[in-house]
């Protein structure tokens, strides 16, 4: 029998709130009243600080003493540090990969795709990303490094958040899809200059795209972001 982990309070309240950051459900800029979240979750007051606390330390919400707590804007120069950790650790994942991937490495990588198509005929796009997330964590598990994709899904809300909004551009999505299908073919078939080349399109694809993100979701950024506009017309919001 595995040994019984005790969750704290303030645990569970964590992975509830970074869970509504991270899909979007509590947007950039967003104020959170501490005294509205205490009588939502049912807790004291205690737990949630802690929680807000971690939640500060993942760059995910800005604490103002006396002032207040909110979502953290997306900071831009966040989202590449975080997509250069993401692409430098995956790049050299899969040149392991790619010698020692088994059959059983490859259905878990079809599945994440077949969820990523699922989630797209709903146009569920919260459960694509986490379907997207499941086929680059089967790179790390057929590997034995999980821990390194902890690390990274640790480390990237911004990252995160940036390309969820991505989801909401033409053609991502099946994009997407075709790119990881013509991954799992190309490590299945040892090709590794075609897979280290299709691994720096899909990772990079995002740069292209975040202009366009910005222009459509000023709000949603730190100020930083602003002298990248181009004047595009806004969307409404997620």
């Amino acid at each position: 029998m595995p040994p019984f982990i005790r969750t704290t309070a303030s645990e569970e309240i964590y992975h509830t709130l970074r869970l509504e950051i991270l899909s979007l459900r509590f947007k950039p800029g967003e104020e959170l009243n501490l005294q509205l979240l205490c009588e939502q979750l049912q807790v004291s007051r205690s737990p949630v600080r802690d929680a807000l606390m971690r939640l500060a330390g993942d760059n995910l919400v800005d604490i103002f003493p006396q002032r207040g707590t909110r979502v953290s804007l997306i900071n831009l120069k966040q989202v590449e540090e975080e997509r250069f950790l993401r692409k430098s650790l995956e790049e050299s994942a899969v040149k392991k990969l790619i010698y020692q991937g088994k059959d059983d490495d490859w259905r878990a990588m079809e599945r994440a795709i077949a969820d990523q198509v699922a989630s797209m005929e709903r146009g569920d796009f919260v459960a694509f990303l986490e379907a997207d997330d499941a086929f680059h964590q089967a790179i790390f598990d057929a590997i034995a490094m999980g821990r390194i994709w902890k690390i990274i899904k640790a480390q990237g809300g911004n990252h995160h958040r940036i390309r969820l909004l991505s989801f909401y551009e033409k053609n991502v999505l099946a994009n997407i899809i075709d790119e990881h299908r013509r991954m799992v073919v190309a490590l299945q078939n040892k090709q590794m200059d075609t897979i280290l080349a299709l691994q720096n399109n899909h990772l990079s694809k995002l740069l292209q795209e975040t202009e366009s993100i910005v222009s459509r979701y000023p709000n949603y950024f730190t100020k930083q972001a602003a002298p990248r506009l181009r004047g595009a017309a806004q969307r409404s919001t997620p």
